[in-house]
């Protein structure tokens, strides 16, 4: 995947728009920071507070900076998109910025669904599936004009068919998954099931990047797997609901096999590009949010950490640990090699490390201190103000390598 890289090829462009995005995302969160340190600086603002910014930083990272770099690597899997088709694609990848942009003047103004990551509502709830849409209809003619004829590309191209019915059905307010009642959270089985989407993107992407020409013993295995833990989680949907349920607890605690199982496997291949460093990153936070998702799940610790910065901790971890690493490793794996090296910049790098695992370790000691009193945020004190401070400076860390990363990957020497 050595095409160069012009205006008119959609995967670099996808995973330029993402960049972008990652720091419009950061930005409003650096924001927000700020707001919990100096609450004066909002009071210009009038009624966009912070609970109607709260909706752009969650959906620029969730949608810019996490979903393209995936519609990258879809569109890089089907050769036609980045000949004949660029120009489609290339459209595709703007009117869904586009559509982000919008949101956020949507969210700003108050205008959500009221669903965490599914604040697509009115006229958008309608039009970023049809963008989604146009993105598959580029696929299909893709395929029908390509060489890529298998059975498990048609298989995929059908299961991503689905996807713009599904957000629209999701954004609905009146359509919501299990939850468990005690504590208004997911279930066991609810997570497993989630967490399995990610654990088969681990699976498919040695594959899809033609890594794989046969099936080894390893990869076997790990499907087999796989196939049981599905099986496992449909089973765990019929028990009780409560995360008090042992069943419920066994479940999710199947999660912490996958760590070590896909990285062995990782291990043996023989990656694109100098992808060796955030691969490490990778698995050091999967390992860690699978072991601090299992923990935070047990009773008596989910019961007095749910609706405190203890979750704002592991939301981090997932997503500027684990899913930041992933997305940034598979970006290595399709655009040219002078662009995947823009991410190891050493400095960019650990800078961005070390600033969400202090994010992470400030936010749970302040779970913490939530738990103990009430008073903590109610009547915040110095303590408050110290943990405050330390998130907003987290915050100005991982801004300024992801400006880096945006500058240089689009600008590239």
């Amino acid at each position: 995947m050595e095409t160069e890289p012009t205006e008119n090829d959609p995967v670099v462009g996808a995973v330029r728009h993402a960049l972008f995005w990652l720091v419009a995302g950061n930005s409003v969160g650096l924001f927000l920071a700020l707001m919990l340190v100096l609450p004066v600086v909002g009071l210009p603002l009038g009624e966009a507070t912070y609970g109607r910014w709260v909706p752009l930083h969650l959906n620029w990272q969730l949608y810019g900076w996490t979903a393209l770099p995936l519609v990258a690597w879809v569109l890089g899997l089907f050769p036609e998109c980045r000949r004949r088709l660029a120009p489609w694609a290339v459209m595709g990848v703007r009117s869904w910025s586009v559509i982000l942009g919008l949101g956020g003047l949507y969210w700003l103004n108050g205008r959500t669904s009221g669903k965490i990551f599914l604040d697509w509502t009115g006229s958008l709830r309608i039009l970023f599936p049809l963008v989604i849409l146009n993105l598959w209809a580029v696929l299909i003619a893709a395929w029908a004009l390509g060489k890529n004829r298998s059975v498990p590309a048609v298989v995929g191209l059908l299961i991503l068919g689905c996807v713009p019915y599904s957000l629209y059905f999701a954004s609905d307010p009146a359509v919501y998954p299990p939850a468990d009642p005690s504590t208004g959270g997911p279930t066991g089985a609810s997570l497993l099931n989630s967490t399995l989407s990610v654990v088969c993107l681990f699976l498919l992407l040695p594959r899809s990047l033609g890594l794989c020409r046969n099936f080894s013993s390893m990869e076997k295995l790990l499907w087999l797997v796989f196939i049981g833990a599905i099986i496992l989680g449909l089973l765990a949907n019929r028990l009780p609901l409560s995360h008090d349920h042992p069943g419920q607890i066994a479940a999710l605690a199947t999660l912490g096999f996958w760590p070590p199982l896909i990285a062995c496997w990782y291990y043996c291949l023989k990656w694109r590009g100098p992808s060796k460093l955030w691969r490490r990153a990778l698995f050091f936070w999967f390992g860690l949010l699978t072991l601090h998702g299992i923990i935070a799940y047990l009773p008596g610790i989910l019961d007095q950490f749910k609706f405190t910065n203890a979750l704002v901790a592991h939301s981090h971890l997932a997503m500027a640990g684990f899913t930041s690493s992933f997305v940034i490793f598979l970006i290595q794996q399709v655009v040219p090699q002078h662009l995947a090296r823009t991410f190891n910049h050493r400095v960019s790098f650990w800078t961005w490390q070390a600033a969400t695992l202090v994010y992470i370790v400030v936010m749970t000691i302040a779970g913490f201190q939530e738990a103990r009193s009430a008073g903590f945020t109610v009547s915040p004190g110095a303590t408050y103000f110290v943990l405050s401070s330390l998130r907003l400076l987290c915050g100005l860390a991982m801004f300024a390598s992801s400006l880096h990363w945006w500058r240089t990957f689009s600008h590239p020497q």
